[in-house]
């Protein structure tokens, strides 16, 4: 077996990965939110059954080029306890080539963006859950770019999709080996982002991590949606954990005694980080 084999058989599965239609996005997305709520009863009680029995759809392309960034993010709503995506299939070119060029790591062409955008399904809604049981719980955070609720919601995100993936009732989801297969993904794409940050980048990241989300990095950093998003990342990986008790603790950090503005009671961290490393060990 030679290296041009191996191409030639990586670059067929990438054809057949760049079929629309391949993923039932709404599917998975909605067993994953039933697993995270399976999951999360136990820890955040009543907040969980609030959240909508139908409570994923996917974005409408606008048509307005500024809109793209945002089109290609995965979005939750309070008020209607629901979460958007985005369905590649149903958007335009323009929203591939820009999950290409600004999320896609390593050999870019569209058949990895379409599965990136299938992995995203796991991880990114055990983030986007977490926001709307903030709504649930009534909590606020006045901060202009929101990085306090954005911090709370990726704390907990990859120790949930762990957590879920032993869920009995969603074994066909979670094949043998698939949630590591996802993390190891993940947490790759997350520890090489933040190799890339600069010195003081870094250090309003560690700022914002260890104030657990309370002292937000500047509006510069803020306003880069990019940016923000491996900020999210990098700190589901720090956090992530498979031991259940840890994780619950983590979410005990979240919403005990957090009702309105979140600003008004320090949270002490956790003390265990880089533990998504471990992942790729």
């Amino acid at each position: 077996l030679t290296n041009a084999h191996v191409r030639k058989l990586v670059e067929a599965v990438e054809t057949q990965l760049a079929k629309p239609g391949l993923f039932d996005y709404d599917t998975i997305m909605q067993k994953v939110v039933e697993g995270c709520k399976r999951v999360l009863k136990d820890v955040v009680g009543k907040h969980v059954e609030a959240v909508a029995k139908e409570s994923v759809n996917s974005i409408a392309a606008s048509g307005a080029d500024f809109m793209v960034q945002y089109e290609v993010s995965f979005m939750a709503s309070a008020a209607e306890k629901t979460i958007s995506y985005p369905n590649l299939d149903s958007l335009g070119e323009g929203h591939v080539k820009f999950v290409m060029e600004n999320y896609q790591l390593g050999r870019k062409c569209e058949g990895r963006t379409r599965r990136d955008l299938y992995l995203w399904c796991f991880d990114r809604t055990c983030h986007e859950i977490t926001h709307i049981l903030q709504g649930i719980a009534e909590q606020k955070d006045k901060h202009g770019y929101a990085m306090s609720a954005e911090h709370d919601a990726s704390i907990g995100a990859y120790s949930l999709l762990w957590a879920i993936s032993k869920d009995s009732r969603l074994k066909a989801l979670f094949p043998p080996g698939f949630a590591a297969e996802v993390l190891h993904k993940t947490v790759s794409d997350d520890l090489w982002s933040s190799a890339k940050w600069s010195d003081d980048v870094r250090k309003e990241y560690l700022k914002w991590r260890e104030s657990f989300g309370l002292e937000p990095p500047s509006d510069k950093t803020c306003e880069d949606n990019v940016l923000v998003s491996s900020f999210c990342g990098r700190i589901s990986a720090d956090y992530f954990t498979q031991d259940a008790k840890e994780m619950a603790l983590i979410f005990e950090r979240v919403f005990k005694n957090r009702k309105g503005d979140v600003y008004q009671v320090k949270v002490e961290p956790p003390k265990a980080v880089c533990r998504g490393i471990d992942v790729l060990v």
